[in-house]
């Protein structure tokens, strides 16, 4: 359906306003300054629009007035051709046989003109006609009227002036009646925590206009806390329904291994089963903590030494592959962090794991120094690559679903850790171009 002229113009008025205010203004400066910028400009034109109609209606008057003059004195040159010009303050009308009395800035003036013309400092309007007495000139003094004029637009002017400041002042004030309930509902909506459930606001904003909006919000609320129970269900049932038979498998594999100590070729599948068994585990922790609320502001008492936990997983990733060789340099030789062991495994398998995949060369570089884990292997990144590699479902393997490095980040921001994949800067070490992933602890989060 094609707007109206009436949508269009409301829409073109909405554009234009929001190309002249500025972004940094507040919602209620907006307001009050469209406010007062609609009230000035129609001050404006109302005052232009006074000032020309009073100046028309004046020249008209005045013409009018020396026109009158002009037949008036005809009429009395055909009753006595001999009759003298009038002559007082104001008024004075010249004959062409008075040419030497007549100023010359007015003997230029061509039949029926009608116009202003300053002769001595002094303000006239002349109007000249030929008749059959001659040329005749009339002209009237205006300097008293202009200096009126004067007063009167300096008078005016000032009245907009007022008007305008007292304008900008209630539109403020107005602007403030008009912004609070949005005021209110943004200050109620920022309150709420994202903790509690069964929260309604449309009860608070019922008699005003905001109360459209206030329902919309109530009822996002409430799909919001039957999406957040069916996610608490979930994650409650899936934490017990894959822990059990985790468990299981743990325990299986473990007595499996106890009763095999004669078959030395059983070690290597067995070992290769509770690996397994642990990512998943450490994985499933993962998901399951992710998948609740962020409880930054309860202690956390898990602790995991780093450095330990990176000896394993190196030697675990190095098992599963022959044709990478992983060089582990640990510059610290005790590293601590507040947090789960799962937590830490899970991010730094998938920087190390990442790092093989995508390796142009036999070796990784994996080094621990004070706070900081760096993975290094050749290969470049480009700039599309850079932006989207922790996006979630992004990936640059075929078959590969996105999760890993997507899952780190996650990991990372819960615990205020930073994670960057990058091409390095510096490879002094190599003439080949490097891909480095930096993970750096937070110094807060260490013992």
């Amino acid at each position: 359906m094609k707007p109206s002229w009436r949508h269009r113009l409301q829409q073109r008025y909405i554009h234009l306003v929001h190309n002249l205010m500025p972004t940094q203004l507040t919602l209620r400066q907006r307001i009050a300054g469209t406010m007062v910028a609609l009230i000035t400009v129609a001050g404006l034109l109302l005052a232009l629009w006074m000032i020309l109609a009073s100046r028309r209606l004046e020249e008209n008057v005045t013409y009018d007035l020396l026109s009158e003059e002009l037949t008036h004195y005809q009429q009395r040159l055909h009753q006595d051709a001999g009759s003298e010009p009038l002559l007082s303050a104001q008024l004075r009308i010249y004959r062409s046989r008075d040419m030497r009395e007549l100023p010359r800035d007015i003997q230029r003036y061509a039949p029926g003109t009608y116009g202003p013309i300053r002769v001595n400092g002094r303000y006239l309007r002349v109007l000249v006609r030929d008749t059959e007495f001659g040329r005749l000139y009339i002209t009237y003094d205006v300097t008293t009227q202009l200096g009126e004029q004067r007063i009167a637009s300096g008078i005016l002017a000032l009245g907009v002036i007022t008007t305008i400041i007292l304008t900008a002042w209630l539109a403020y004030a107005a602007s403030g009646l008009l912004v609070d309930p949005v005021t209110r509902l943004a200050n109620r909506l920022s309150d709420i925590d994202p903790r509690q459930r069964h929260l309604r606001v449309a009860n608070e904003f019922a008699n005003n206009e905001l109360s459209p909006i206030a329902k919309s919000i109530d009822t996002f609320l409430e799909r919001l806390d039957g999406f957040v129970e069916r996610e608490q269900s979930f994650t409650a049932t899936a934490s017990h329904e894959l822990r059990t038979p985790l468990a299981v498998i743990q325990g299986a594999v473990e007595l499996l291994s106890a009763h095999m100590q004669e078959l030395p070729h059983t070690h290597k599948a067995i070992a290769r089963i509770q690996r397994a068994v642990r990512e998943m585990a450490d994985f499933t922790d993962a998901l399951l903590l992710l998948s609740r609320e962020d409880q930054s502001t309860e202690k956390n008492d898990a602790e995991c030494n780093v450095t330990t936990l990176l000896t394993r997983i190196v030697d675990d990733q190095q098992s599963m592959i022959r044709d990478r060789i992983i060089a582990l340099q640990l510059d610290e030789p005790a590293l601590f962090v507040r947090a789960p062991d799962s937590m830490v495994a899970i991010v730094i398998s998938n920087l190390l794991r990442n790092a093989l995949q995508h390796c142009d060369d036999q070796s990784v570089q994996c080094r621990l120094q004070v706070n900081e884990l760096i993975v290094r292997n050749v290969g470049t990144l480009d700039s599309l690559q850079s932006a989207q590699l922790f996006q979630r479902g992004f990936t640059t393997r075929a078959g590969g679903h996105g999760m890993g490095l997507y899952l780190a980040r996650r990991i990372c921001d819960r615990y205020g850790w930073r994670v960057t994949l990058q091409n390095a800067d510096d490879n002094t070490e190599s003439h080949r171009p490097l891909v480095e992933a930096r993970l750096q602890f937070d110094l807060l989060e260490m013992s």
